[in-house]
């Protein structure tokens, strides 16, 4: 069973909502992962765009992706 709640950290302990008490002694993995907040996501943004942009090895990579999605015409469909 996976549950997912938004929390704080409060003096250096990370307070879970009453609504989830695990018994003690339950073993759990924690991923902390930071709310945003707009101007934050935007800086994350466009600090990776163009972060190909010097990158020798991509156009290789564009140009087989390119010649393979010509060479697929789709699955056959049957209508009966």
């Amino acid at each position: 069973m996976t549950i997912t709640v938004k929390s704080k950290v409060e003096k250096g302990v990370i307070r879970l909502p009453q609504k989830i008490c695990p018994p003690d002694g339950t073993q759990v993995i924690v991923r902390i992962e930071p709310i945003l907040k707009t101007k934050e996501k935007q800086k994350v943004v466009s600090e990776l765009c163009g972060a190909w942009s010097d990158d020798p090895t991509i156009m290789p990579i564009f140009k087989e992706v390119e010649q393979e999605r010509h060479c697929y015409f789709g699955r056959e469909v049957s209508f009966k």
